[in-house]
């Protein structure tokens, strides 16, 4: 992956994606690519939150169709980002990479049966679903090349949001990232 500087962190994981996908050798439509990229930049504002995903899948058959829709792209979402960026960390714990897989590949294809009248969004979650392992190592090859001494790019990024500081966005921009507040909307 090339460290040019870039414009935006979406652009910096669209350059990431598509250079991680074209490596593992994985067929990829275009709008995937985007929600890939979309999911990427999204978590570096707004990190998983703790809630176990069973129950969010659980939730998820007993909520309204808007809210089920919600929480199935929330486990989906997750199990993929965890699943490609801390595999690792799973190994030690009760539920390991398999567990998320599974998880997201449920979701991802109830997602996809959910906006079967959509040919966009069902062709969207079905190549999720279908390709869930294949994007997983997409995952796992950008963690691997954005990887840094004291952590991954993207909690460099989460603390400089936090914090404003000069000395991490030196950091970033040296890594191909020009640090810029997300816009509120």
């Amino acid at each position: 992956m090339d460290l040019k500087p870039q414009a935006s962190l979406a652009e910096y994981f669209h350059d990431a994606v598509s250079s991680a996908i074209r490596k593992q050798g994985l067929d990829a439509s275009e709008p995937t690519e985007f929600y890939l990229v979309n999911l990427l930049a999204g978590f570096t504002t707004t990190p998983p939150d703790d809630q176990p995903l069973t129950l969010k899948l659980a939730n998820a058959q007993v909520v309204s169709p808007d809210e089920r829709v919600r929480c199935l792209r929330n486990v989906g979402d997750t199990s993929l980002y965890i699943s490609g960026f801390f595999s690792d960390s799973l190994e030690r714990k009760l539920v390991d990479v398999d567990f998320y897989i599974q998880m997201g590949v449920s979701a991802y294809g109830q997602l996809a049966y959910h906006f079967r009248s959509s040919s966009e969004l069902q062709g969207i979650y079905d190549e999720l679903g279908a390709k869930f392992t294949g994007f997983v190592d997409v995952f796992t090859e950008i963690s691997e090349q954005s990887a840094l001494t004291d952590g991954d790019l993207v909690a460099l990024y989460e603390r400089w949001l936090r914090t404003g500081s000069e000395r991490l966005a030196r950091r970033l921009r040296a890594r191909g990232v020009i640090p810029r507040k997300p816009e509120m909307q």
